[in-house]
């Protein structure tokens, strides 16, 4: 991989070109601020594959970096780690909004980095095969409706590995403190049907776009799961109030409905389920409340974009399991 490191401590630069050399990478270029770094990678004929980012650096910091990296055509898909201290881990939330991947901990232990840089360069692969599958394959990526794609939408949606490695980072007493929420287009299989599937994909992009926009009071983080199913991350305080969610998403999905409707398109319906929330008992790992939460779109608390009677129902709690049983 090509390697970016952005950090303004020249030391610790030196010590991860170190590092990242016996791990195996040895292309890696090393700048000390935000600025630099916007000025290599546009000036760059070859596009770096991978970034390392301090988040906390004087002027522009990591996190605006990445924000603005991500607008870049060449960073767009590419992984993006946060170096910060143990201190700073609040930090790490509003990261994973503007568009990172992982992140690691100063000090750097070999064994970590040679894990974060392993996921780092399976999704580098995972891309090169889709440019090259574009290449051969009329000039576009192809998936099925179950595969949890990319979607061109606002950083806070997140691909679905990027959000169960964000969860199992928080761990499970940090997950305590937020609100997961599954949500699932009710048409979706109707949908990619009649519009295939790059077409699908613009579709799930407006949708996620919406949801973002409806939870953004709650700083929340969501990802598409596949299948037409999205779930959302949100902070259990001050929680999310679900009638104000029915209003916020209702207005939207009316506009964005209108629109599909000029265009001879059918309307999008949203299914939501309840909002979750792990209990301190609860043996579910943060990934499976995640799953957890998508599948309790199937039995939603409400449907958005058609007329609807909203199903009262507040926050299920996630208690533990004993005899194979929720409780």
């Amino acid at each position: 991989m090509k390697i970016l490191v952005v950090d303004d401590e020249p030391l610790f630069c030196e010590l991860i070109k170190a590092e990242l050399a016996t791990c195996g990478y040895s292309d890696v270029r090393i700048v000390h601020s935000g600025v630099e770094a916007l000025k290599l990678v546009r000036a760059e004929k070859e596009p770096f594959d991978c970034f390392l980012l301090d988040i906390n650096m004087p002027g522009m910091d990591g996190i605006q970096l990445c924000s603005s990296l991500r607008l870049e055509p060449a960073a767009t898909d590419a992984p993006f780690i946060m170096v910060t201290v143990r201190s700073e881990l609040e930090s790490v939330d509003k990261a994973f909004a503007a568009g990172a991947t992982d992140y690691i901990t100063k000090p750097i232990s070999h064994r970590d980095l040679l894990g974060r840089m392993g996921m780092a360069a399976g999704m580098v692969r995972e891309r090169a095969a889709r440019k090259a599958a574009m290449a051969t394959e009329d000039r576009h990526e192809r998936f099925s409706f179950e595969d949890a794609v990319r979607l061109e939408a606002d950083h806070s949606c997140l691909d679905y590995l990027a959000m169960q490695n964000y969860v199992l980072k928080l761990g499970s007493m940090r997950m305590f403190s937020h609100v997961v929420i599954g949500f699932r287009v009710a048409n979706a299989s109707e949908l990619f049907s009649m519009l295939g599937d790059i077409e699908f994909k613009d579709v799930m992009s407006d949708v996620a776009e919406i949801i973002v926009e409806a939870l953004r009071t709650s700083d929340a983080i969501v990802s598409y799961a596949g299948s037409g199913a999205f779930v959302a991350l949100a902070r259990r305080y001050p929680g999310v109030d679900t009638d104000d969610l029915f209003d916020q998403l209702q207005a939207r999905l009316a506009a964005l409905n209108g629109w599909y409707s000029n265009l001879g398109q059918i309307p999008v319906r949203l299914d939501v389920g309840s909002p979750y929330y792990r209990g301190l008992l609860s043996f579910l790992t943060p990934t499976e409340v995640l799953d957890e939460a998508v599948e309790g779109a199937w039995k939603p608390i409400f449907t958005a974009g058609v007329e609807n009677e909203r199903v009262a129902g507040g926050p299920k709690r996630i208690r533990a399991q004993v005899g194979g049983k929720r409780r």
